[in-house]
């Protein structure tokens, strides 16, 4: 499994939109701009169930996340690759950790999102397990 450079982790680490792409069904590339966060070997995207984004991974785990240096605009990192596991958020510490990196929010639902969803979605992690890492420079 191809690795993540030093020189670019904090692209992946945050606190940077990313923009990660997935293939509907009718095989065409879809863009949405996510929160990702880097945990030492996978790219994680929280979501809720049954968003765009996942039903198309559950039909075709092949993804692609890029990430631009908001200050430096030709250093980026893009990583290819696929889902390799979806996990359940039931406690919501990953969309938590996440509004905490790119907020500093102490609670996603209540502080970020309306406090009235909470309960009402079922909340995901994608763990993208990288095959191709290009950066620049």
């Amino acid at each position: 499994m191809p690795t993540v450079p030093e020189s670019h982790v904090d692209l992946l680490s945050g606190p940077y939109l990313a923009t990660f792409t997935t293939i509907a069904p009718d095989g065409v590339p879809e863009n949405t701009i996510v929160w990702s966060m880097w945990d030492g070997e996978h790219v994680l995207v929280c979501t809720a169930a049954g968003r765009r984004k996942d039903k198309n991974i559950r039909k075709n785990p092949h993804v692609a996340l890029c990430v631009l240096d908001p200050q430096d605009g030709s250093r980026w990192i893009d990583v290819r690759g696929y889902v390799a596991e979806i996990v359940p958020d039931e406690d919501y510490a990953g969309i938590d950790a996440a509004a905490k990196l790119y907020t500093g929010a102490g609670r996603f639902y209540g502080e970020v999102a309306p406090a009235e969803l909470e309960g009402t979605q079922e909340r995901i992690v994608f763990k993208i397990s990288p095959d191709r890492v290009t950066v620049s420079p």
